[in-house]
């Protein structure tokens, strides 16, 4: 009879709430920390995510990352306020990135250019793409020009 039981409890399956309103579209990665410059700076632990340097100065944009899934693209974005319309400034394709093995993280450097306007302040997002053609969240630094 106790065989009879757990033979029959084997074959039962409970109806999942979740499986049923979640689909997975695949893995994306994961920005780590952006950083401006060629040496990623820090205070107290963190990433520094400002910088002022000379109007109209290229400077380079260093996207720390992880993932799982192949990267197919990077982009850059520009705008004025962490919530204003937002506007490419370059795609860079996922070749250009490396590991590094003292930060444990893949790393890409892009160079941009800082605002002709003396005084200005804007951001600058990153965002991944992978090949799946999912978008990672995007992360972002400051880049102010000298008055």
């Amino acid at each position: 009879m106790m065989l009879l039981v757990l033979a029959m409890s084997s074959c039962y399956k409970e109806d999942s709430i979740i499986e049923d309103i979640i689909t997975s579209k695949g893995k994306v990665a994961q920005i780590a920390v952006v950083w401006v410059g060629t040496t990623r700076l820090t205070t107290t632990g963190s990433a520094i995510t400002s910088v002022t340097v000379a109007a109209g100065s290229s400077v380079n944009y260093t996207i720390e990352y992880t993932t799982e899934t192949p990267v197919k693209e990077f982009k850059v974005y520009t705008a004025a306020t962490s919530t204003g319309t937002q506007t490419l400034l370059t795609t860079v394709p996922a070749s250009n990135a490396k590991y590094d093995t003292a930060l444990r993280n893949y790393v890409v450097t892009i160079p941009v250019k800082a605002s002709d306007t003396k005084g200005a302040s804007v951001l600058y997002f990153a965002e991944i793409v992978t090949e799946n053609g999912l978008a990672s969240a995007q992360k972002s630094v400051t880049i102010r020009t000298t008055p």
